[in-house]
């Protein structure tokens, strides 16, 4: 790629620099503005400049998007347009970046001086070779290291060795990395429109305690409305083009579901395995949900060899689509050597081999379980930007009789045991789990059930709608945890 090509490229993809009205044409603003529903995450607020951030998560959630709407509110700040600059690097060689910087400065915006830029550089994950050893030499060498820089991907591929490069290269930059995955239960709900209270939100450490329980109770009036709303997400899910599918016409659109389709292979799809066959590791991975995974069996199963199952399960796991749950040890922490449960990150990921290829739908109890799971890590998430991308704070944990807890984690901000959850998608029997958990060496917990509520301090297990749960864990906000201390972790049951 040439200097032209690259002058072609920052053009096409900066249209501000020519039209004050580039966002009323701008068809991925156009198509929010007509979605019909209202969501808008900000993943960038607060970028300064001197400033270097990782925006990161699955393609189509949005991220090109959050990326437009910075870029709207920069300009409406007065910054002069030339001095924002945005590309799409897919594909490029990553010793392009070097040429795109050097171009945009010397040629494309060479008017505005040492004024400081603002780069918005996408899918940045996706370009070949080192790209974060390019990046690191721009920041060393040149006025990049003084500019604000946001860089995009949907590969956690390259992001450890591009958090190393950068470190002491990030300015002074607030929550550095940031992400952005499928709306969360909290976000569908105002999506749809659900008549659901604001709620201050729950550490994922407190499901036990006194605020915990008045939190539980003042939901129980809105019981129907939230069980109601649970189910749609365990059936659409959070990708924005499939919420606002669902808020139109109740259901989710082929194409919402073929994209997604072309996004998934897109990413697991070698030369060493055809369609098919992705179909049935998919397939293997949802039927598989709530279980031990035997990777020999789930191989043979598949008519793959354990190592290129392994790899492209990995490779799912890279493009946040699917995620590990290890085993915990005694003290919470996840032992990698055990057999580990997967789940994928998304409702409408997982039915993703029923919708395409017939197989069995998954059913919802295990949807329920992903989704409490995928709850949790989001809330790690929120409390701890980067944690979504090791499998360390959501594990699951098997006493020594075979009685298993479906999570049992550490937050990751504090160190300290998240509540322990089992998933129990029920409106009765469910306190031979709640035996089991008292039973076990956690001693106390939550059973996450359909609508059932009862929480006492002389139980030393609650049962909690899984809604309750989710919406509790997905209001708890950053402005929450700056501004409040946190009550002590320590359950009020005995």
């Amino acid at each position: 790629m040439n200097e032209g090509q690259v002058g072609v490229a920052v053009r096409r993809d900066s249209p501000w620099w020519r039209s004050p009205a580039w966002a009323d044409s701008d068809r991925d603003l156009r198509d929010v503005r007509s979605s019909g529903i209202s969501y808008d995450p900000r993943p960038l607020a607060g970028i300064v400049p001197g400033g270097l951030y990782l925006l990161y998560g699955p393609r189509r959630v949005g991220k090109t998007v959050s990326v437009k709407r910075a870029i709207e509110e920069l300009l409406a700040t007065g910054i002069d347009p030339l001095q924002i600059a945005r590309v799409s690097v897919d594909g490029w060689q990553s010793n392009r970046l070097g040429t795109l910087y050097e171009y945009v400065v010397r040629v494309l915006t060479s008017s505005i001086g040492n004024k400081h830029r603002y780069w918005f550089i996408d899918e940045i994950t996706a370009s070949t070779g080192e790209w974060w050893s390019v990046v690191k030499n721009l920041r060393d060498n040149t006025a990049f290291g003084d500019d604000c820089i946001v860089l995009t991907g949907s590969s956690n591929a390259g992001l450890d060795e591009a958090i190393k490069a950068f470190a002491g290269r990030r300015g002074t930059a607030v929550y550095p990395d940031r992400t952005l995955l499928p709306m969360d239960f909290g976000d569908f709900c105002t999506s749809v429109g659900a008549d659901l209270p604001q709620i201050d939100g729950l550490r994922a450490d407190e499901l036990l305690s006194r605020r915990a329980e008045a939190t539980w109770l003042d939901l129980a009036r809105y019981t129907d409305d939230l069980v109601a709303a649970w189910q749609a997400y365990l059936e659409v899910g959070g990708y924005p083009n499939a919420v606002a599918d669902w808020r139109r016409s109740n259901r989710v659109e082929v194409s919402t579901t073929q994209a997604l389709w072309d996004v998934v292979r897109g990413e697991a799809l070698t030369t060493a395995m055809n369609e098919a066959v992705l179909g049935a590791v998919l397939g293997g991975i949802s039927s598989r949900l709530t279980s031990l995974v035997n990777q020999a069996r789930f191989a043979e199963d598949t008519g793959v060899t354990r190592g290129t199952l392994s790899t492209r399960i990995d490779a799912l796991i890279g493009a946040f689509l699917a995620w590990s749950c290890p085993r915990a040890t005694s003290s919470g922490a996840p032992d990698y050597a055990r057999q580990r449960k997967l789940y994928f990150l998304d409702p409408l990921v997982a039915q993703l081999p029923h919708l395409i290829y017939g197989h069995e739908s998954p059913d919802i109890t295990r949807l329920n379980e992903q989704q409490l799971g995928v709850a949790l890590l989001a809330w790690n998430e929120r409390v701890q930007p980067g944690s979504i991308r090791s499998a360390q704070w959501v594990t699951h944990h098997r006493g020594t009789k075979g009685s298993e807890i479906d999570f049992a984690g550490i937050c990751a901000d504090s160190r300290q045991r998240s509540t322990p959850i089992e998933a129990k998608y029920v409106s009765d029997a469910w306190r031979q789990d709640a035996l089991s958990i008292a039973n076990s060496t956690l001693r106390h917990g939550i059973v996450a059930t359909r609508d059932i509520l009862e929480v006492s301090d002389a139980n030393a297990v609650w049962a909690v709608p899984a809604s309750f749960v989710a919406y509790a864990l997905s209001s708890y906000s950053k402005a929450t945890l700056n501004s409040r201390s946190r009550e002590p972790a320590v359950p009020v049951v005995g």
